[in-house]
């Protein structure tokens, strides 16, 4: 279950999934729906878990999801928005592994304030052999996991290119709601609510664009200009 679910009143559920065996392996629906067929059980899992959350992304009404990896660092959130295979969870644990503190790699989560809140599930890290996805805890061993809601302080937008340089390009007020927009699960849904939330996070905060190579080379730099407070 997401990181932040608590037990609902009984009543009828909004959503209903179905989880079986056939000839070809497990197949997952929702609603009916074929959502997909000829996985290993922690294959359907992921499934799973990944519907679930796009439909509470999709449908909650205290706070806005963007997709994104989330850590802080002296107070102040750095949000990496981007899909999946960007690149986010693997510069995530660079943060973390630099002395940043965990938030999430999935979802930023904006309250109607624009402040950042936790959304600290395990690491998803995709396996080399079968591109599954494996759960790896964030321990305190390796970093803390954030409690409280903090201010936006950077957004930075960077994808993984082999051989890249980072040479980054300061965005405009502007282009920080745009990169966050292009990202938010109930954009279309509700945009006017959506909209007045990112411009509020984006107040003050520092936007950066670049492709990178060395997760752990950027964030080495991304931690020392947090810290700087530009």
């Amino acid at each position: 279950m997401p990181p932040t679910w608590k037990p609902g009143r009984s009543g009828t559920p909004k959503r209903g999934y179905r989880l079986a065996h056939a000839s070809a392996g497990v197949f997952v629906e929702a609603e009916g729906e074929l959502l997909a067929r000829g996985l290993t059980h922690r294959g359907a899992l992921d499934v799973l878990e990944s519907d679930l959350q796009l439909f509470i992304a999709q449908h909650s009404r205290a706070y806005v999801f963007v997709h994104a990896g989330v850590v802080a660092i002296r107070g102040k959130a750095l949000i990496l928005p981007g899909t999946s295979g960007a690149g986010k969870t693997t510069l995530v644990r660079a943060l973390l592994e630099a002395g940043a503190t965990y938030y999430s790699d999935e979802y930023a989560l904006l309250d109607a304030k624009g402040r950042v809140h936790p959304y600290a599930r395990a690491l998803s890290v995709r396996t080399d052999a079968t591109g599954e996805k494996l759960r790896v805890p964030v321990s305190r061993a390796v970093a803390p996991t954030g409690r409280r809601p903090v201010p936006l302080g950077v957004v930075v937008e960077t994808k993984y290119s082999k051989g890249a340089r980072w040479s980054p390009r300061e965005l405009t007020r502007g282009e920080v709601v745009l990169a966050l927009l292009s990202h938010t699960v109930p954009a279309r849904d509700r945009p006017a609510e959506v909209l007045a939330t990112l411009a509020r996070a984006a107040r003050g905060a520092l936007g950066l664009t670049s492709p990178r190579g060395s997760a752990a080379g950027l964030a080495r730099v991304l931690l020392s200009l947090e810290m700087e407070g530009t």
